[in-house]
């Protein structure tokens, strides 16, 4: 009976704790193999935008991106489904002011992605903030926004808040909307596809800067966009973009594509200056942070990065960099790829983000209780020319198990035994083609 209870309490524990209410953060520490956190996103990720509409009413748009791995999913025939509930309210104090709730089905074809870290389900949701006579109807103040996520058939429940400050746009020299930003693959301005984070844009990842004015039929406005990147409280100017134009309608449109390809990692700041010939200015501003969110674990520290990467060195490279400060061996490591980056006009370089993931995925596929997957005979082949065409399976035979890695279009064959029937497969030296 005290068993029973027990477990009772520690049921009643388990669903407090899943229904805890937190503080929305754009990314969130996951420990490492290594001992210390790398950043990753949040399972759920939602974000807000206080739109104008034709009439200028406010609308409180709300993205939410759900992680395929957070879902259950079932299979059905060759397809695997699942489903949840997004709940989104506005609230002042302990008061809501609106609330609504949409039922949400997901169909996933590939089993690989039903419990995938990086797959999100999107969907933006649009709760009114405007009374009949097309004026705002929340007095200026701050407001809580609840986004409570429940995964289909499960207990499994997300329940976040952000908070925001509200101002009548009657109060702004020229009314507007903050900047945002959208995901490059937006539809239209009319429907803005919001970023579901916050402050944070992925690194390599394209994005468009938005924002809406209100202007009058025959203003001549002129604009300067200036893009700045922040190092040790410094501003350095990054893209600078002059627009100048004759209104037609009411509202100004801004939507300002990011140069991401240029952009490394680190702290930024986006400067909108608004001038209309009567003297009436804005200069609206946003900062934010590019985070490589997928970056492997061993490019976190220079010297855990510098492991691997002796299957590419000479001797008198590894020379070079014994003996070198951590400070220093980074600015090595930097270099060192900068010069054999494939597309040296952008800031990504394919060929480092390749070779250290593979060195992941050696390190998932191949460790032992001894050595970590790339140190491996098979991990070290499969760092230096990835994933072999073709496999051919013996590790079963009685006599001689052992495996066969064809790379056919290189001409390349790798036979490794285990020759001491332990699990590890060795390289067979003699047994390696190279045509």
């Amino acid at each position: 009976m005290r068993f029973f209870v027990l477990l009772l309490l520690i049921g009643a524990v388990s669903s407090a704790q899943q229904t805890e209410t937190i503080v929305q953060k754009d990314v969130i520490d996951v420990p490492s193999r290594y001992g210390f956190p790398v950043k990753r996103k949040s399972p759920v990720q939602f974000n807000y935008f206080i739109d104008r509409s034709i009439r200028w009413k406010p609308r409180l748009r709300v993205a939410v991106a759900v992680q395929n791995d957070f879902l259950p999913f079932t299979r059905n025939d060759s397809t695997f489904i699942s489903g949840y509930e997004v709940s989104v309210s506005l609230r002042q104090k302990e008061s809501t002011l609106a609330g609504f709730t949409w039922r949400e089905s997901v169909l996933q074809k590939v089993f690989k992605k039903t419990n995938s870290q990086w797959d999100y389900q999107y969907h933006t949701y649009v709760l009114p903030l405007h009374n009949s006579a097309w004026r705002d109807s929340i007095a200026a103040g701050t407001y809580n926004i609840l986004v409570d996520v429940r995964a289909g058939n499960s207990s499994r429940r997300y329940k976040a808040t952000r908070t925001f400050e509200w101002k009548q746009a009657d109060s702004m020299p020229i009314p507007h909307t903050e900047p945002v930003f959208l995901l490059a693959d937006s539809s239209a301005p009319a429907q803005p596809k919001l970023n579901p984070m916050r402050d944070i844009l992925e690194y390599n990842v394209p994005y468009d800067a938005f924002l809406r004015a209100r202007l009058n039929p025959g203003d001549s406005v002129s604009v300067n966009i200036r893009l700045y990147q922040t190092l040790d409280d410094q501003e350095n100017l990054v893209q600078q973009q002059f627009i100048n134009k004759r209104m037609h309608k009411d509202q100004l449109v801004l939507q300002y594509r990011l140069p991401m390809e240029a952009l490394a990692e680190g702290h930024y700041k986006l400067k909108m200056h608004i001038r209309l010939p009567d003297g009436r200015e804005i200069t609206p501003e946003r900062a934010f942070q590019v985070a490589w969110l997928k970056k492997p674990v061993y490019l976190y520290h220079p010297d855990l990065a510098i492991r691997p990467m002796r299957y590419l060195l000479s001797e008198a490279q590894r020379a070079e960099i014994k003996g070198m400060s951590y400070k220093e061996l980074g600015v090595w490591i930097e270099k060192f790829w900068e010069e054999r980056d494939p597309t040296p006009d952008t800031r990504y370089n394919e060929l480092i983000d390749v070779f250290f993931e593979r060195v992941s995925e050696a390190v998932r596929k191949f460790s032992n209780r001894f050595k970590e997957g790339w140190q491996t005979d098979r991990g070290r082949i499969y760092v230096l020319y990835g994933p072999p065409e073709k496999i051919i399976n013996n590790r079963y035979n009685t006599k001689n198990p052992h495996i066969i890695w064809d790379y056919t279009t290189r001409g390349l064959e790798f036979v490794f035994r285990d020759t001491d029937k332990d699990g590890e497969f060795e390289l067979d030296e003699g047994e390696t083609n190279n045509e």
